[in-house]
């Protein structure tokens, strides 16, 4: 972008910010006033205009991950559709490689209306036409809500919390869930308006590369899957509780508990330090190669976070250390896991707690194999 542009979309963005949101949106949606599609929307007859998908992506990671089962519902539902994804170049690894997709990837902190990164996006969509956009990001973003409008789409479906207003959504999601409802049966609100009902037994499928380098890595390490391998998500919980505590639990892992332990040592592009680890490390790995692992893992041990999600759309076992709210809203209810809720700081108790859950579900695991 040369000299003369930057500072035509300085002067835009400073002129909205004094306009403020409301009249920031309306001058917005005069700029798209010719490509939008107002006929009004008619349920569920307009969800078969559909050859033509415009999805946009959560920026965030984690709240990515627990979209995942509500963003392969739709794709399942709509498997010969042309999708288009917009996503953080970070969470690009979620959709590069599926067939008849197109990526249009972005850098969340430079994409701001009216500057270079905007312009770019504007123009990978400009010359396009879809039948449905489909906003899963739920944070307010003018930018964001401004593609919706380009998109050009009969149908524009997004969360009502996302802040957008007419012209730039046009069919909005109010859960009905009950308020005991998990995140993963709020999401799929959407994929059922679209009439791709969310399958609990979605798996993410992992490349046959990925599961080989991962093979490679638990070989390295001398890790077995007997009796059982587990993942403890170190990170996570001296985030949470704190390293003292997380030493003392390690401490009785290694003295009690029947199994081959490793620690996850993040996603890619984290850093974390695991000084003096009692455990063999794993380094960060990318999404799907994280993915490949938790499919290799018998049981994983976390706390909030990334890999709480990606677990629970694997096959493992799970014991979440977390507050009774938290584990409600995040935690699906299946015998898959056992979670041992906190109502204040973990203690001794709670380690017992953890150390008694594994031998419960790896027990149950073994039992199974055998009728098997």
């Amino acid at each position: 972008m040369n000299e003369k542009a930057k500072k035509i979309g300085r002067f835009k963005r400073i002129g909205l910010k004094a306009l403020g949101p409301s009249l920031s949106k309306m001058v917005l949606s005069w700029r798209l006033r010719k490509r939008l599609d107002k006929t009004p929307v008619a349920l569920p007859s307009d969800t078969n205009r559909s050859s033509s998908f415009f999805i946009i992506l959560p920026q965030d990671r984690t709240e990515m991950i627990f979209q995942l089962e509500n963003l392969f519902s739709i794709l399942g539902r709509y498997r010969d559709s042309k999708i288009t994804f917009l996503c953080p170049t970070a969470n690009a690894s979620f959709v590069i490689g599926l067939k008849t997709a197109t990526v249009v990837k972005y850098e969340p902190l430079e994409l701001s209306i009216f500057n270079a990164q905007f312009y770019d996006v504007v123009k990978e969509l400009s010359n396009q036409a879809f039948d449905i956009c489909v906003n899963l990001e739920k944070q307010y973003n003018i930018a964001l809500l401004y593609f919706i409008g380009l998109s050009r789409a009969h149908m524009r479906i997004g969360w009502e919390s996302c802040g957008g207003s007419y012209p730039f959504l046009n069919v909005k999601i109010r859960s009905s869930q009950k308020h005991e409802s998990n995140l993963w049966d709020i999401n799929a609100e959407l994929s059922k308006l679209l009439g791709a009902y969310s399958d609990s037994k979605v798996r993410w499928g992992v490349p046959k590369a990925a599961a080989e380098e991962v093979a490679a890595l638990i070989s390295e390490r001398k890790l077995k899957k007997e009796p059982a391998l587990i993942c403890i998500d170190v990170a996570s919980l001296e985030s949470d509780y704190g390293s003292q505590w997380c030493g003392e639990l390690k401490e009785a892992l290694k003295a009690q508990a029947n199994g081959q332990f490793y620690v996850f040592g993040g996603l890619e592009g984290e850093s974390h330090e695991f000084a003096n680890e009692k455990f063999a490390v794993m380094p960060p790995l990318s999404i799907t190669r994280t993915a490949a692992l938790i499919a290799y893992t018998d049981l994983v041990i976390t706390g909030r976070g990334a890999l709480l999600g990606l677990a629970q759309i694997s096959s493992c076992k799970i014991i979440p250390i977390l507050d009774k709210e938290y584990c409600a809203l995040y935690c699906k209810r299946n015998e898959r896991i056992l979670p041992v809720l906190l109502d204040k700081k973990p203690d001794g108790e709670t380690i017992w707690q953890i150390v008694k859950n594994i031998k419960t579900l790896t027990a149950a695991g073994a039992a199974k194999q055998k009728q098997g």
